[in-house]
């Protein structure tokens, strides 16, 4: 009897153990195959990350160069509306088709007047009119003389042609060239000029532009004189004894 009940014993104790080495392989290879899973879940959570990342870094350099070029088109428009400010408010346009190469000196005269003193754009867009002589010539020694011929604008168009005399006289050698504008505050002073009942007072004087610094421009009964030498300085501004010729008509 006591046999038999060890016999039942070992043979528990046999089928025991080879059920739990079945249930330990079972367990193994059920480790395994989970690590599996997660490794290949891990591959591609990778790969899409790397995909993910390409395409952001595609799209950033497709929308960094649509900035560029944005910011560029848009720094030529900002360069382009000033331009074209500037020129709008000085109110200024060249149209003389009888003397071509007089009207390409004034264009060259007002830009190197801007370019001494850009502060004038504000009287060239507020004057009712001006009268630019883009090279007045001074020469003689003692007793000279300067000359030179403009165009008159009204409103910023070109209305005639003007001539520019003056007897110059005091201490004096060589030759001298400038630029002058005269600004004319409203009609009235405009018309004086045009009718040839202009003229200068005997101490008139201009006011001469010096590179880096602004004008200080007063009118004076309705107009304000502005010279700029061209290339050295000039030796006095009087304006007293200049006289003017003017033409009508484009």
């Amino acid at each position: 009897m006591k046999l038999i009940r060890l016999g039942i014993v070992i043979i528990v104790l046999a089928s025991t153990v080879i059920a739990c080495k079945e249930t330990k392989k079972g367990a193994e290879k059920d480790m395994q195959e989970a690590v599996e899973a997660v490794e290949e879940t891990a591959d591609d959570v990778s790969e899409a990350v790397t995909e993910a990342a390409e395409e952001v870094g595609a799209v950033m350099e497709d929308a960094a160069e649509d900035i560029g070029d944005a910011a560029v088109d848009a720094a030529e428009a900002v360069e382009g509306a000033v331009e074209g400010a500037v020129e709008k408010a000085a109110g200024f346009t060249v149209n003389f088709p009888k003397d071509s190469k007089l009207a390409t000196e004034v264009n060259d005269g007002y830009h190197g007047l801007i370019k001494s003193d850009p502060s004038l754009s504000k009287y060239f867009g507020k004057a009712y009119g001006y009268a630019i002589f883009p090279k007045i010539t001074k020469a003689g020694l003692g007793i000279g003389g300067a000359g030179g011929e403009g165009l008159v604008f009204e409103q910023g168009a070109v209305i005639g042609k003007a001539t520019l005399m003056q007897a110059t006289f005091g201490l004096q050698a060589g030759g001298q060239q400038y630029r002058e504008v005269i600004f004319f505050e409203n009609k009235a002073a405009l018309d004086r000029f045009t009718n040839g009942k202009f003229k200068f007072s005997g101490e008139a004087s201009a006011v001469a532009l010096k590179n880096g610094v602004s004008a200080d421009i007063a009118y004076q009964d309705g107009v304000a004189i502005v010279t700029d030498p061209m290339g050295g300085v000039m030796a006095e501004a009087s304006i007293g004894t200049q006289k003017f010729k003017y033409k009508a008509g484009i």
